[in-house]
């Protein structure tokens, strides 16, 4: 008997031991599986993160504790939402962030896409212009001496020069040059780093210079021109590096001069002037041309990347033919529209295209994505990002989905 009971209970103790072992197995088991789930969340989260690097920043991370501080947990924009504003036909919009600034006379303010105002800030200019990129808004007084940097919640950068100011730009990584007038020479050109600190200058006695932009690897500028040749005013481009005082090259053209100019990614350079555009290589040897010829010129858009538009009409007609090129000259996309275009945009490989009664979007080879009324009676279009675009008029702006 005792040897039966023995038996038995040996017996026992082994189940016990393999419901211990099996328990143990699927307790490292899950283990395993939180430290997969937990790993591969790493992972995805490091990929979000590269991804999103250049949104990184303390500004976006202010921005979101102040929707939270006001309870709006998120901002995300519904289809059709309005934001309104007091009516000035002379306010300027742009794109910043994930809504935008809007520049009047009196006032500069940062508000997102459901209408939420971050900043507002005292300008008094008398002829407001904007610059916006992922970084900062730039709001100067054309023909007056004043100029802003600012973020979503901060003025960064004030300064008051002591000449009127003639254009500025600003550079993705936000490098900027301002050109201003000069007693004592034709102009000035000023260039500043995005901490704000002034790297290169030129007082030129010999030209006046127009427009310029900084290359966005921080080290060129390029730089649109005039100067008195044989008794006649020849239009020029040069490029500089940012350490230099003597160009690279420069580059005479017979006619009018480039009235915007752009330092491309790929160090092309593509300028516009009032009768088509001209593209650059990085040793100014022009290769390619696009002249407007008898078409009228309604809405232009160079983009620092491979793409560029331009939006033309024939004045007899009313209708409008949208042609995207890149940088190399190829044809991408020309798209005839029934009704004269007011506006375009273009962002990535995407294009917005405006008129008094309708909204289209397009990619970049012409194919349309989604065409809507122009509900607002705008006359500006942006796009926020690639799945949404504003429609502006003077007295608000529609925030819209590109479904």
């Amino acid at each position: 008997m005792n040897e039966e009971y023995d038996i038995s209970e040996q017996d026992f103790e082994d189940i016990s031991d393999m419901k211990r072992s099996k328990t143990e197995k699927v307790k490292s088991g899950l283990r395993f599986t939180r430290f997969l789930l937990l790993f591969i969340m790493v992972i995805c989260a490091l990929i979000l993160l590269f991804v999103n690097k250049d949104k990184l920043n303390s500004d976006n991370f202010k921005r979101l504790i102040a929707k939270i501080d006001i309870g709006i947990p998120s901002a995300v924009g519904t289809d059709n939402s309005v934001i309104s504003f007091d009516y000035d036909s002379d306010s300027v919009i742009d794109v910043y962030k994930d809504g935008f600034a809007r520049l009047t006379e009196s006032n500069l303010a940062i508000i997102d896409n459901i209408g939420t105002q971050f900043q507002s800030v005292i300008t008094g200019f008398n002829n407001p212009a904007l610059i916006t990129t992922q970084k900062y808004v730039v709001a100067f007084d054309r023909g007056g001496k004043k100029l802003i940097v600012t973020n979503s919640f901060t003025v960064l950068f004030e300064k008051v020069f002591e000449d009127n100011i003639v254009d500025v730009s600003m550079n993705d990584n936000g490098y900027f040059c301002v050109i201003t007038e000069s007693e004592a020479y034709k102009n000035k050109l000023v260039v500043f780093d995005d901490s704000f600190k002034e790297i290169y200058k030129i007082n030129s006695m010999t030209r006046y210079i127009l427009c310029a932009d900084v290359s966005n690897d921080n080290k060129h500028i390029v730089i649109s021109s005039v100067y008195a040749k044989d008794s006649s005013v020849t239009p020029q481009i040069n490029y500089y590096k940012l350490n230099s005082e003597e160009s690279l090259w420069n580059v005479d053209f017979a006619d009018s001069p480039a009235v915007k100019i752009i330092a491309k990614d790929d160090g092309t350079v593509s300028a516009l002037f009032e009768w088509g555009i001209v593209i650059l290589n990085s040793k100014g040897k022009e290769k390619y041309r696009f002249e407007f010829q008898s078409k009228i010129l309604q809405s232009c858009e160079i983009l620092r990347n491979r793409y560029n538009a331009v939006a033309l009409a024939e004045s007899a007609s009313g209708k409008s033919e949208i042609v995207v090129f890149d940088n190399s000259g190829r044809e991408i996309a020309d798209i005839k529209t029934d009704s004269a275009a007011i506006d375009i945009d273009m962002l990535s490989d995407r294009l917005a295209v405006i008129d008094f009664e309708n909204v289209n979007i397009y990619t970049a080879s012409g194919k349309s994505i989604m065409k809507r009324v122009n509900s607002n009676d705008a006359s500006h279009i942006l796009f926020s990002d690639r799945g949404s675009f504003l429609t502006v008029s003077s007295s608000d702006v529609v925030y819209n989905l590109v479904k």
